[in-house]
């Protein structure tokens, strides 16, 4: 990796060491909370022996040290303090990145089309930071626990690691209030108070710069003013509008429209609407005269002049489009909802038929077992018959011959005919 302050020009560099000074002079007044000294355990080489603390290492070795840590989790929210040179003025990382975006105006109103570049300075002024002050950070747990370099940080990763740091931390309503800021006089106070506890309220602790910051930048970016062209005829149109509404209010409370004779600059469509000339709209020079807003022509799309409109009937005419708009979403939401019923009606039939269908299934299919069964014990009883044959021939000829002379000789020579036979089938079988 190359040297950090080759890569950063001196401009850069200033603005980095007036972040650093601010994040320490904030740290004097108030450290953060539950931060840790600066992590300075001793580096091991490749055969697991001493190398040297990162307190004692070079710029080169440093940098010579690969690094093997991703910006996740625990490197972004780390207690650990990340100022090398002074234990009394500890500084978090998670402070650095918002302070950095804050005092870079990443989401700011002037930054559209400028955000990557922006986060790609500030990118490189965290590199910088962390390097001059040899930074590591702990790898795993208990005595396994390492120190091991992170990956240089670009546009990417700190546009993610800022937005991450607003979803996570809370932005309640900013008190401002300061610990102390060490300008007191201490015999002023008396009592034994140290000098630390004395403020003048200029300067802030850590924690409630980093408040500062995220309420700040935290705005910025709900706003969304970074994605929208300060050079667009939307936005000239919104500062034509501002400027209308603070002339109406000046008008409400009894003073002149305008008490200056500063151009207010008008957006005019002119033609089929492509082309956007602005139009500048001087005040009057009697400053006695109330300039009202409604003396303005407005112009039409074929280049002549219709009535004049106030702007209430405008912002009238807007709430009534926006009436229909709410309708007309109502009306989808109702349709919408109205599918949804038939869709869920039509499963509920088809659960029904799929329901009919199974238990026809289940009765055919307990019908069949039914049959197998009775036809298997069937089978079972041809092929295993629980007694002898010969002894159920036996019993029916004895029948036949007790009853032989009520049979006669004929029907009883009949009868034992066919019992032999069936005797001589069932011996086949």
């Amino acid at each position: 990796m190359a040297n950090a302050n080759n890569a950063l020009d001196n401009t850069t560099i200033g603005i980095a060491n007036e972040i650093w000074s601010a994040l320490a002079d904030a740290a004097v007044i108030e450290a953060p909370l539950s931060v840790k000294p600066f992590y300075d355990e001793v580096l091991k080489n490749e055969d697991k022996t001493d190398y040297k603390k990162p307190s004692e290492l070079l710029l080169d070795e440093y940098q010579a040290v690969a690094p093997k840590t991703n910006w996740n989790f625990n490197v972004k929210y780390s207690l650990f303090s990340i100022n090398m040179a002074a234990a009394d003025k500890p500084i978090r990382l998670c402070h650095l990145l918002l302070y950095v975006a804050y005092k870079l105006k990443v989401f700011g109103e002037d930054a559209f089309g400028k955000v990557t570049a922006r986060c790609k300075t500030a990118a490189a002024i965290v590199n910088y930071l962390l390097e001059r002050n040899r930074v590591f950070f702990p790898v795993g747990s208990g005595r396994n626990r390492i120190p091991t370099r992170v990956r240089a940080m670009n546009e990417e990763i700190f546009k993610t690691t800022i937005l991450d740091f607003l979803k996570c931390c809370v932005d309640t309503n900013l008190q401002r209030y300061y610990v102390g800021d060490g300008v007191g006089d201490v015999a002023t106070a008396g009592l034994g108070l140290p000098p630390m506890a004395l403020t003048d309220g200029s300067l802030p602790g850590a924690e409630i710069l980093f408040r500062r910051s995220l309420h700040e930048v935290k705005g910025l970016v709900e706003s969304k003013v970074y994605l929208k062209n300060p050079e667009s005829a939307e936005a000239a149109a919104e500062r034509h509008q501002s400027a209308v509404l603070d002339a109406m209010n000046n008008v409400l409370a009894g003073r002149v429209a305008r008490s200056d004779s500063t151009d207010v600059p008008v957006v005019i469509v002119e033609g089929d609407g492509t082309n956007n000339n602005v139009t500048n709209v001087t005040n009057d020079t009697d400053t006695n005269l109330r300039m009202s807003p409604l003396s303005r022509d407005s112009v039409m799309d074929d280049g002549g002049s219709s009535k004049r409109r106030s702007p209430a009937a405008t912002m009238a005419e807007a709430s009534l489009l926006a009436q229909k708009a709410a309708m007309e979403e109502a009306k989808n939401a109702a349709e919408m909802i109205a599918f949804q019923r038939e869709d869920l009606k039509m499963r509920a039939e088809e659960l029904k038929a799929i329901r009919e269908e199974r238990i026809t299934e289940a009765k055919a299919s307990r019908l069949e077992r039914k049959t197998t069964a009775k036809v298997l014990q069937k089978i079972v009883e041809k092929l295993c018959p629980e007694e002898d044959p010969t002894d159920k021939f036996t019993a029916r000829k004895r029948k036949l011959d007790e009853a032989r002379a009520a049979l006669g000789e004929e029907l009883y020579h009949m009868k034992v005919q066919q019992l032999k036979d069936e005797f001589m089938k069932t011996s086949a079988m």
